[in-house]
């Protein structure tokens, strides 16, 4: 590119023609690049001074050229490396084709060489000839990885139990370590019509105080110092492992615990017992869609509302959408809807979920149960035992809390097993 500006600014920064034309692709694309920022300082200069507009349009016209050239130059040596590694390549096949492809070839191309080592009889020399082999990632690469492995983001973490239970029950919050109440108990007598001049009727009951406790339920990690400086690692950690495990118990007590020692009194612990009553010995051909509707309609004679949740195993819900409605009629039972993916039966949604032990279930009102906790999970970050030596770090992770099912409302739970459930009610 010939131009009287583009000459003095390589003048001024000492690069000559013979410097240049040495100069790969990239580099001149660079003091191009460099050369129109000043041009563009120019311009910007005559603009801010108000030159006249006849300057300022001679000067865009030279830089477009300018422009146009550098970009016909870049295409010529882009097209000259092209040339050139076509022909390196094409000698790199020439070479290879006279290279030896076997033993044979090899002792002939030093054949000359044996035969002066022959010749000598005080001189030593060496032949090493090396047989073409096929190349393996095992003999011929050290001191690496060819390729570099490509690490996918994230743990591919253990398969675990979704937490659901938790999601269904009130929540609340404990003020104290100990949460009491006060519930009816032992009425006598009832409402009823009076006549003139008679004795009222009278309603008596006690009063009883009832309370729970706090439970704690804990989990730690130890993880090293190094991980503790990656805290997107940490993180991942903490919510993956540590948390979600926690929960896990907690849910579990929610569900089950037997109400001994640090155990809440959960759930399934509380219910009332499956009862058949005026249905034993009166159904068709029944099934767990029978049971279920026996169950509810226990919780409903009680006086405890609409049952909100079924909690069965996955396993038990799957058997549930297969039933037909009889031996002959190949059609499903109408009972169950599925809408956007949740299931229910007669309007009651069912969770799937491996808490419930398969052939196991558990119905009923949830608004009647509350977990109480203590400011949610708390995490803790120290040392203990020989950690400082090791340079470990223990992460700890607490969550204290109960559940309260007030004494009154224990009959909005229904628990029970199906075959034995539907063994009863079947006719």
């Amino acid at each position: 590119m010939k131009n009287e500006k583009w000459l003095k600014f390589l003048d001024a920064k000492g690069i000559t023609k013979e410097a240049l034309n040495a100069k790969d692709v990239e580099e001149i694309a660079g003091l191009y690049t460099e050369f129109n920022a000043k041009n563009n300082e120019e311009l910007e200069k005559l603009i801010s001074e108000k030159a006249s507009q006849e300057s300022i349009d001679a000067l865009k016209a030279e830089m477009d050229k300018l422009k146009d050239a550098q970009f016909d130059s870049l295409n010529i040596r882009l097209k000259e490396m092209e040339m050139k590694i076509k022909k390196l390549t094409k000698a790199e096949k020439e070479a290879r084709a006279n290279a030896p492809h076997s033993l044979k070839d090899a002792f002939s191309d030093a054949k000359q060489d044996l035969i002066q080592l022959k010749e000598r009889s005080k001189d030593v020399q060496n032949v090493n000839i090396k047989a073409p082999a096929t190349m393996l990632s095992s003999t011929n690469i050290s001191g690496g990885n060819v390729p570099v492995e490509q690490r996918l983001p994230g743990f591919d973490t253990i398969p675990s139990r979704e937490i659901r239970l938790l999601d269904i029950v009130n929540r609340g919050t404990a003020e104290s370590n100990l949460i009491s109440w006060v519930s009816q108990a032992n009425k006598d007598g009832a409402a009823g019509q009076t006549a003139e001049g008679d004795l009222k009727n009278q309603i008596d009951f006690d009063l009883v105080v009832n309370s729970e406790s706090l439970k704690k339920s804990t989990a730690y990690i130890k993880v090293s110092e190094e991980m503790v400086d990656d805290i997107s690692f940490l993180e991942s950690e903490i919510n993956n492992e540590l948390i979600r495990e926690l929960l896990k118990v907690v849910e579990n007590q929610v569900y089950q615990g037997d109400n001994t020692g640090q155990n809440h009194n959960g759930i399934r612990t509380q219910a009332s017992n499956f009862a058949a009553g005026s249905f034993a010995n009166t159904v068709d051909n029944a099934n767990f869609v029978d049971v279920l509707r026996v169950a509810a309609d226990q919780i409903k004679i009680a006086e405890q509302g609409m049952p909100t949740y079924v909690l069965a195993h996955p396993s038990d819900v799957t058997a549930l959408k297969l039933i037909k409605t009889s031996s002959t009629d190949k059609r499903y039972i109408d009972a169950l809807q599925i809408v956007a993916g949740q299931m229910s039966v007669d309007g009651i949604p069912i969770i799937e979920t491996t808490l419930v032990t398969q052939g196991e279930y558990l119905i009923g009102n949830f608004m009647m149960a509350t977990v109480y906790d203590r400011g949610s999970v708390s995490i803790e970050v120290g040392r203990e035992n020989d950690d400082f030596t090791k340079n470990l770090v223990t992460i700890l992770a607490e969550w204290r809390g109960l559940t309260l099912i007030k004494t009154n409302k224990t009959s909005a739970f229904v628990k029970g097993v199906i075959a034995t459930d539907a063994a009863a009610i079947n006719v």
